[in-house]
């Protein structure tokens, strides 16, 4: 695990992984970098906010209610330690996809605007995605618990947005896993349509044959699907490197 320097409070919740070496990053620019190279699994911690990182594998929570921003590629296991982080910590999640669906099935203004550009096949604008995770920021659970955004912002622009808006994360977390693993947790993905439980045919496969036997595969959990999902992460997330 590599872990970044923070501001206060932080956290040390996700378990460690080979990767022992602490190295001092910083969250600056967002050049287009060459694909990277094949490695295991990294656990990158730190303030994207912050002007310097200073390395530290000990971290601790204050008094203080935590704010954190997570973000990784399709498939890094952001959802297992989303779980993880808000069962430990009593953060409010808040995933920038579930809150854009539940602003529309509510019919909230924000939500009839979005849906106005989702129905053309259109991004939805900055503007509009940031005044929604801005509301659901400022609701009392969210100051009094503390909040974990997931994979949100994902630019520049929509990370400034949000700093201009006094929102500043204590520690933003990246997973970063190779292409390879990636490309393999998503092509042996299944889902249990009677309980709704996700397995892998590899990592997490089912109990018992009857389960097995019912299991489906999404339709978008293909290799070339997962390679174009990929693409897209590394074009709009920012450089870490």
């Amino acid at each position: 695990m590599v872990v970044l320097g923070t501001t206060s409070p932080s956290i040390s919740c996700l378990p460690s992984s080979t990767q022992t070496d602490y190295k001092a990053r910083r969250y600056c620019s967002f050049p287009q970098r060459p694909r990277p190279r094949p490695r295991a699994s990294r656990f990158f911690c730190g303030s994207p906010f912050a002007p310097n990182a200073i390395h530290s594998p000990s971290l601790s929570v204050t008094n203080e209610a935590l704010n954190v921003m997570i973000s990784g590629a399709p498939a890094s296991g952001k959802g297992t330690q989303c779980h993880l982080i808000t069962n430990k910590y009593g953060l409010v999640h808040i995933a920038a996809g579930d809150l854009l669906r539940a602003e529309i099935a509510t019919g909230s203004d924000n939500g009839k605007r979005a849906k106005q550009y989702m129905e053309k096949g259109q991004l939805v604008p900055d503007e509009i995605v940031v005044m929604m995770v801005k509301e659901r920021l400022l609701k009392p659970d969210s100051k009094e618990n503390g909040w974990l955004l997931d994979g949100y912002p994902r630019s520049l622009s929509q990370a400034t947005a949000l700093e201009a808006l006094g929102f500043r994360p204590h520690i933003f977390l990246l997973l970063e896993v190779s292409e390879d693993v990636l490309v393999e947790r998503v092509v042996g993905r299944r889902l249990d349509p009677v309980t709704g439980k996700i397995y892998h045919l590899k990592y997490s496969p089912p109990e018992t044959q009857e389960i097995a036997a019912r299991l489906t595969q999404r339709f978008d959990d293909t290799e070339e699907k997962a390679f174009i999902n990929i693409s897209l992460y590394e074009t709009t997330i920012p450089s870490f490197h």
